[in-house]
């Protein structure tokens, strides 16, 4: 029997990776962030690792839903099957699910739960310009919401239709986030 499988999703500042990493904690499972995964990867020296550091690094582009997808994959194989993994951050536009979708069930993991954390943006922006980094203003925090609304609102709505995906207060302290995400979650 597999392990469970858990996706983190929500907006910028709703406490994704927080939530990730406790769980990733309580639980003992993996814990595969994109940004973290995507930053080890650009470390290495190979065709893939080069491909992405020429990305973000050189180019100063997003990674292509491709480039990705093919990371993550790589890494999910890395995770002994008896082992639980939680995603934080992946996918998040349609093009990545599709494209999870695809090699997930050649991951052979198994099902996979899903868990919304909300959080109205005035929140969010009052949370991440309180972590002090240059691209933290409260402009440039706006745009990324209105991205993420724009690229990973249509990518939930499809993950909610293949089921049930429980959606949790973010604005609530962290303990409470965290006892509310796991009284939803189904593990065995």
């Amino acid at each position: 029997m597999n392990a469970p499988n858990l996706i983190i999703l929500g907006p910028q500042g709703s406490g994704k990776t927080t939530q990730a990493e406790l769980l990733a904690k309580k639980f003992g499972f993996a814990l595969l962030g994109a940004g973290d995964v995507l930053r080890e990867i650009a470390q290495e020296d190979t065709v893939l690792g080069r491909s992405v550091r020429r990305t973000i690094n050189v180019e100063g582009r997003l990674v292509a839903p491709e480039l990705i997808s093919k990371v993550i994959q790589e890494k999910v194989g890395t995770v002994p099957k008896d082992q639980g993994l939680i995603l934080d951050g992946y996918p998040r536009s349609l093009a990545q699910f599709e494209l999870f979708k695809k090699f997930w069930p050649r991951a052979a993991r198994g099902d996979y739960q899903v868990v919304f954390i909300e959080l109205p943006d005035e929140e969010a922006v009052n949370r991440l310009t309180k972590r002090v980094r240059p691209d933290d203003t409260p402009a440039a925090i706006r745009t990324r919401l209105q991205s993420f609304y724009a690229e990973t609102m249509p990518m939930i709505r499809a993950m909610e239709a293949d089921g049930q995906m429980p959606h949790i207060d973010g604005a609530q302290p962290i303990e409470e986030v965290h006892r509310k995400i796991v009284a939803n979650l189904n593990f065995p």
